[in-house]
């Protein structure tokens, strides 16, 4: 009997371990759907007013390629933060993220600026995420 009792015990503790790995979330269909309209209607917009954080510019002789190192180090350091380049006569840029908000965007630049000690927030159209 005792053995049936640590047996069934074994077997009701596994099952609890293997449920809690299970999470089902059940909603309404209208809740999902107004959920994938939000979704569809921001990515048809692209882009829209926010902020992003500029480490860098040159002007000059090989600047694009110094902007072009400039980037590809920072991919390097912070892989999930998206780095840009762009070209604004005479400089190529280099800016990072895509944040809706300055507060957003400060967050990230207590740490961004221990790499990049010169790195400052500027508005820019960002893509929506």
């Amino acid at each position: 009997m005792r053995k049936f009792f640590v047996i069934l015990f074994f077997f009701f503790s596994c099952s609890v371990v293997l449920a809690q790995n299970r999470v089902h979330y059940d909603m309404e269909p209208g809740i999902v759907r107004i959920q994938e309209d939000y979704v569809n209607n921001w990515r048809k917009v692209g882009n829209t007013n926010g902020y992003r954080i500029q480490i860098a510019a040159y002007s000059g002789v090989n600047s694009k390629s110094q902007a072009e190192y400039a980037r590809n180090s920072f991919n390097a350091i912070f892989p999930y933060t998206k780095a840009y380049l762009t070209y604004n006569e005479p400089y190529f840029k280099v800016r990072v993220g895509d944040y809706f908000t300055r507060l957003e965007a400060f967050k990230e630049l207590e740490s961004i600026k221990q790499t990049y000690p010169s790195a400052y927030i500027v508005p820019d159209k960002i893509n929506f995420r």
